[in-house]
């Protein structure tokens, strides 16, 4: 099969779960004979696209340079769109626009998946100093709210709609959608994730047995001091060895290692930066507990790493991807999140595990014996296989007419309009974030200084 995958990383330029899960995607379909083209922004010399590849011009977002927002390309270049039969799309910008015009043009099968909840996510517009008005990041809350009724009607000119959860199905159908839609979970490289685990990377002093981790992105969403917190009020007072280990790093990294020096747990508390993904099991399978604070995820790798590599997880109910992993009881517990107890409740739980070996050992058979059944990538591959057939059918059924059986004019007007729209969008959010970044004073872009003793940060890029 010919397939396109429509995304914002068709170049390893950033450590991010749909990154690595699109890098994951294509590797897998190629190695099962699929004929692949990624279709994205050009990240520019310093990590070149290295796959077949249509690529757009690209600028980077203004608080997060890494992130390249694309633009459409020449018009002569845009018309001859790659030769694909299905278009996989993982992205939640308006390039989609594009491979819409294909759909309609060509009857090429076009799948949709959910990869961002802009909700949680609507702070990325904010400086530091917006951030901190309660009203402005409600109105940007409620502005994604309603976005979101608009990327329904885009979902719904595909043929399927990818969700990671089972909590998004009734969610999207509450928004409108009305096309199939499939769950379909991300998948773990088993040549990363079930090798041996190698040197045991903790510092010396955070003993075994009472080693907390927890890997991702350092930015808002991942809702970190929330969890710096939890640990220094309601863990390390209550359990005299336990340590937290923050892999990973991002714009809010500065402002949590300033956080951790104040903090009474402050010499129990460790930032060792970003790891490379191949790397990341020696963190995993050295830890006793991977925790975690997002309630942001449309499904949450770094919780899928952990239980592949059989640690049980302690997280807020998030009612979205965490939830949709966690069996509470089973392979982890999960909290109610916003109370006056959670704290206190995510606390206890954690401490409950620290302390009782035997359930840990439990949680940590049923927390790999699942994750292996369901995030093997080849029924991961096998099941995204079975939905792009059935997207091709739907397709055929739903378009008589394509517009390359109609006139020429017709063809390049809608690509037009289609073209017209995907850069209206895209230059609007590039105005709008660079004047709100300008007013609000900027976000934090330079690295802090390592911390000393035990919790030595490294700088590097962000992880999950």
């Amino acid at each position: 099969m010919r397939v396109g995958i429509l995304t914002e990383y068709p170049s390893p330029s950033v450590q991010s779960g749909p990154a690595l899960h699109t890098r994951f995607l294509f590797e897998r379909l190629t190695a099962r004979g699929h004929d692949v083209t990624m279709m994205g922004p050009d990240t520019g010399d310093e990590v070149p696209v290295d796959v077949p590849a249509q690529l757009y011009p690209a600028r980077p977002y203004p608080t997060h340079p890494k992130v390249k927002i694309p633009l459409p390309g020449k018009f002569k270049d845009m018309w001859n769109a790659p030769d694909v039969e299905l278009i996989h799309s993982q992205t939640n910008t308006h390039m989609v626009h594009y491979v819409t015009w294909m759909r309609k043009m060509r009857r090429v099968a076009l799948l949709n998946t959910h990869t961002v909840h802009l909700p949680t996510h609507s702070h990325f517009v904010l400086s530091d100093r917006l951030y901190q008005r309660p009203f402005v990041r409600e109105a940007m809350r409620r502005w994604a709210e309603k976005l979101e009724f608009s990327y329904a009607r885009t979902y719904n000119a595909g043929d399927a709609l990818i969700v990671q959860s089972r909590h998004f199905v009734d969610y999207w159908r509450d928004r409108g959608v009305t096309v199939p839609i499939e769950i379909v979970g991300r998948p773990i490289d088993p040549d990363k994730f079930s090798r041996p685990s190698g040197t045991d990377p903790y510092p010396h002093g955070f003993a075994r047995g009472s080693r907390l981790v927890c890997v991702c992105r350092h930015d808002r969403e991942k809702n970190l001091e929330a969890l710096l917190h939890y640990f220094d009020e309601h863990i390390a007072p209550n359990h005299s060895k336990a340590t937290l280990t923050l892999v990973g790093d991002g714009h809010d990294h500065i402002n949590l290692v300033h956080l951790a020096d104040t903090l009474e747990a402050r010499d129990r508390i460790h930032f060792p930066g970003e790891v490379a993904h191949g790397n990341l099991v020696d963190w995993y399978r050295h830890a006793d507990l991977f925790v975690y604070t997002s309630i942001s995820e449309t499904f949450g790798n770094v919780v899928n790493e952990a239980l592949w590599c059989g640690i049980p997880v302690v997280a807020l109910n998030d009612n979205m991807g965490v939830a949709h992993q966690i069996e509470d009881g089973a392979n982890g517990f999960i909290v109610e999140p916003a109370t006056s107890e959670t704290g206190f409740r995510f606390g206890a739980r954690v401490i409950e595990l620290l302390n009782n070996e035997s359930l840990r050992h439990w949680m940590s058979k049923q927390a790999e014996n699942r994750c292996r059944q369901i995030s093997h990538p080849d029924n991961v591959v096998a099941r995204f296989e079975s939905i792009y057939e059935n997207a091709k059918l739907h397709c055929r059924e739903s378009i008589e007419s394509p517009l390359v059986e109609q006139a020429v004019w017709k063809q390049k007007l809608a690509l037009r309009r289609h073209l017209a729209a995907w850069s209206w969008y895209h230059h609007l959010l590039l105005k709008v974030a660079g004047g709100l970044n300008t007013f609000g004073g900027g976000r934090p872009l330079t690295p802090a200084l390592p911390r000393n003793s035990q919790s030595t940060t490294q700088v590097a890029n962000s992880n999950r």
